[in-house]
């Protein structure tokens, strides 16, 4: 049988590091973004392959670039440990790294990848993680070399939570 005082004792811990924000990481966990890589293209008789239209929703926010069709690739949900980098690999020919900076910026970078060498980076840019949070999206977009006139994207947008762990969160920040 467990003694009352090691549950008061358990308790005000957990009670503390909560108050602190120390325990924020172990209720709402590291924070997740989505990463999509995304083909664009003009042709309206373009085999999918069997690839996923891009979400109505995503596409509309997208409609400032010239292509009239969109389908996903690949789409994961990646955590980000706090004070590294997390490398997602979205094609045999694409991988993307996240890192949350100390200034409140996202860095995403994006790596060429090819068989029996070792991955190139070819781009970094960084983004507001207040404006990921907000909703907004970044979008890095490239030429494709498989196709002439289609394009390829790579969309990071903060991962939608659960109800549960929104409601975790604000019982956390309080």
């Amino acid at each position: 049988m467990i003694q009352p005082t090691r549950i008061a004792r358990w308790f005000a811990v957990v009670f503390l590091a909560c108050l602190t924000g120390l325990g924020r990481e172990v209720i709402a966990g590291d924070p997740q973004y989505q990463i999509q890589l995304v083909w664009g293209t003009d042709d309206p008789n373009a085999d999918s392959g069997g690839k996923k239209p891009l979400e109505e929703e995503t596409r509309n926010r997208l409609r400032g670039l010239r292509w009239k069709q969109y389908f996903v690739v690949k789409s994961e949900v990646a955590s980000v440990p706090e004070n590294e980098s997390k490398r997602v690999t979205l094609s045999d020919r694409c991988a993307v790294e996240l890192k949350e900076l100390s200034n409140g910026q996202l860095e995403v970078k994006m790596f060429s990848l090819k068989a029996g060498s070792d991955a190139k980076e070819v781009a970094s840019k960084t983004t507001s993680l207040k404006e990921l949070k907000a909703g907004h999206l970044f979008v890095y977009v490239g030429d494709s070399k498989d196709r002439w006139d289609d394009a390829w994207a790579v969309i990071v947008r903060a991962a939608k939570t659960t109800p549960e762990k929104q409601a975790a969160e604000k019982a956390v920040q309080k």
